[in-house]
This record gives structure tokens, sequence and C-alpha cells, in this order.
């Protein structure tokens, strides 16, 4: 397992662009994912 390091800095925005992005598809993907949901229950 990883260990936490209280002193890394993301310097370059990756973390953020990465994080941004995944929310970005997550955000999208939902309202298909709730309907697959009820289809198939």
């Amino acid at each position: 397992m990883a260990e936490y390091d209280s002193n890394f800095k993301d310097e370059s925005g990756f973390m953020s662009l990465f994080l941004g992005v995944v929310v970005l598809i997550g955000m999208s993907v939902l309202p298909a994912t709730i309907t697959w949901i009820q289809y198939f229950n």
C-alpha cells in the first residue's frame, strides 16, 4: 500500500485535472446508469 506523504505538493495540477475529468465522466454517465438499474430491476 502507498503511504501518505504530508509534504506532497501537486505542482502541475495533474491530480486536480484528473479528478475533474473523472467527475465530469461520472456525471454524464449517471443518468444512463440509473436507467439501466431501473430497467434490469
